[in-house]
């Protein structure tokens, strides 16, 4: 006995209290339910910050290369060249579309500067075997030849990827626009300033990057024999004393979604067209209005959160790209100075986000 008890009873009593009642489990079910549900969105949030981070760390490096070509030719590289007729200086499609006589543009220049040896020879074998021709678009003839590894078909290593955005497979093909086989999945875009493909030509829209347009005596001899200049116009990109914003004030790159639409040119790196290497700050980041581009994938769904239904337009200037991304609430901007910041997407668009974007307009930023 022990204190009333047998020693039979005292052993039922233990294997009574070795399992836990139907009660307390559901009570720790639920508590771990409770500890999941708070734990599981903090991871998330923690994974999204450190792939922001990487994402703005990616800019820097561009912004880097940037300042590394400005160190090496005197300015940034032009947003592209273009030797074309002038009702073409805003027009970015293939030789089909009637744009045959284009230089190269500001992505591809920065190739030595990014770590993109390999990259970079192919671009000048290219080139070099367009030297003696006068109608040439790089976007056509590099990409069909297999001498050049069909430059354009692949994507770009991970370096112009943000890891917050969705992996894009396809490639965009249209032969109305006649470009076709280009490779997606580059999600970052230089700034063309505050309004649509001119934005170059006035100072009052004019940002980090525009077109460098030219008389083609500038660029090709028509001979005999017929020979091409310098395609890349290294020095007639913006120069630091052009910026009379000041360098720390003016957006030199943000970011855009790629589609996945393959009549969509959003996030095709070969090409200098709006959505694919550009953006415009005519509208906020990730506005809920359409982009209207001269090649939409128009089979993309009208939802929002991304915001990728878009208009197509292609007689005229008026196309319009704004940075868009993933990030919750905003999108990463990279400043002409190499500093990055992260801007919401209800930022004043007239008071701010277009003064940001322009270079030249001598507007007083406020709140900065």
């Amino acid at each position: 006995m022990w204190f009333g008890i047998t020693r039979e009873e005292r052993g039922t009593l233990h294997a009574r209290r070795a399992a836990f009642t139907l009660v307390e489990l559901l009570v720790v079910i639920a508590i771990i339910g409770v500890l999941v549900g708070l734990l599981l969105p903090a991871v998330q949030a923690a994974r999204e910050a450190a792939r922001r981070m990487q994402c703005q760390n990616n800019m820097k490096q561009f912004g880097l290369a940037m300042h590394n070509h400005m160190s090496a030719f005197g300015s940034f590289p032009p947003g592209n060249v273009n030797y074309d007729e002038s009702g073409n200086r805003f027009k970015t499609g293939g030789w089909q579309h009637g744009q045959n006589e284009l230089g190269w543009h500001w992505l591809p220049m920065l190739f030595p500067y990014l770590e993109q040896p390999g990259m970079w020879e192919l671009v000048q074998r290219c080139e070099e075997e367009r030297a003696d021709q006068h109608i040439s678009n790089p976007c056509d003839h590099c990409e069909y030849f297999a001498e050049f590894e069909h430059l354009g078909r692949e994507q770009l290593a991970s370096f112009d990827k943000c890891p917050s955005a969705p992996s894009v497979s396809g490639q965009f093909s249209d032969g109305s626009y006649g470009l076709e086989a280009l490779a997606k999945g580059n999600n970052y875009a230089a700034c063309w300033g505050s309004g649509d493909m001119l934005s170059w030509e006035e100072q009052e829209t004019r940002g980090a990057f525009g077109t460098y347009y030219v008389h083609q005596d500038k660029i090709v001899t028509l001979g005999p024999p017929i020979s091409a200049g310098d395609r890349f116009q290294n020095r007639n990109g913006m120069q630091s004393r052009d910026f009379t914003d000041g360098l720390s004030n003016t957006i030199a790159m943000s970011e855009i979604i790629a589609a996945e639409s393959q009549t969509d040119i959003r996030g095709v790196w070969m090409s200098p067209a709006m959505g694919a290497t550009i953006f415009s700050a005519f509208r906020n980041p990730n506005s809920d209005e359409k982009d209207i581009l001269a090649a939409c994938g128009e089979d993309i769904a009208d939802v929002t959160k991304p915001r990728l239904a878009c208009e197509e337009e292609r007689d005229t200037a008026a196309i319009y790209a704004a940075a868009r991304s993933y990030h919750t609430g905003g999108v990463n901007v990279l400043m002409a100075d190499g500093g990055v910041r992260f801007v919401t997407d209800s930022v004043d668009n007239l008071n701010i986000w277009r003064p940001m974007s322009t270079a030249q307009n001598q507007e007083v930023i406020e709140g900065q």
